[in-house]
């Protein structure tokens, strides 16, 4: 029932949406866990605190899509 992580062992991701750069609007799993919070920093240049919860953020969220 899901991934796990690759560098914590656990399934510690979040639904996001990344609002800006490169990647904006794409919609999928960030990390918890810090060495991977690192890893999605890197490739989309956002973690899971700064990219767009969309259980949460629905105007934000529908605004870039």
């Amino acid at each position: 029932m899901g991934a796990y992580c690759k560098f914590c062992g656990h399934r510690c991701f979040v639904l996001r949406v990344i609002p800006d750069g490169p990647q904006k609007g794409w919609t999928g799993h960030l990390a918890t866990c810090r060495d991977d919070m690192a890893h999605d920093l890197k490739e989309t240049g956002h973690t899971h605190i700064t990219a767009l919860n969309p259980a949460v953020e629905i105007d934000a969220v529908a605004a870039i899509r």
